[in-house]
């Protein structure tokens, strides 16, 4: 292989800017060093443990008083991880309602939920 041959094959895998200075950058190694990166913030976004993530709904006020049993269509408890237990009420109309799961008119209905 000539000279000449040596400095094309070289010269195409290579990127020259020149702004003052004139630099040269392997173009292959441009693309390796940008794939790691890309692949290292991906693995940052995925590298949770699965159950890890943060609670949806949580309760910090609970209902004084008890909902009219016909309103209530179903139910959800929330997360271990929320600061209180809470059960969480959905309406006829899509209203979610938090309750205190201590209250015996909230396990009265819970217990119902689940029968049916």
């Amino acid at each position: 292989m000539s000279q000449h041959q040596r400095e094309k094959k070289l010269s195409s895998s290579l990127a020259c800017f020149s702004s003052g200075h004139n630099f040269c950058v392997d173009m292959k190694v441009s693309v390796v060093a940008l794939a790691v990166l890309i692949a290292a913030f991906c693995y940052q976004t995925s590298a949770a443990p699965i159950g890890s993530d943060p609670p949806t709904s949580c309760c910090f006020t609970y209902v004084q008083r008890a909902l009219p049993r016909s309103f209530v269509t179903d139910y959800y408890e929330t997360n271990s991880l929320c600061s209180k237990p809470g059960v969480v009420f959905i309406t006829r109309k899509g209203r979610e309602v938090c309750a205190n799961p201590e209250h015996d008119w909230v396990k009265k209905y819970v217990t119902e939920l689940e029968l049916n």
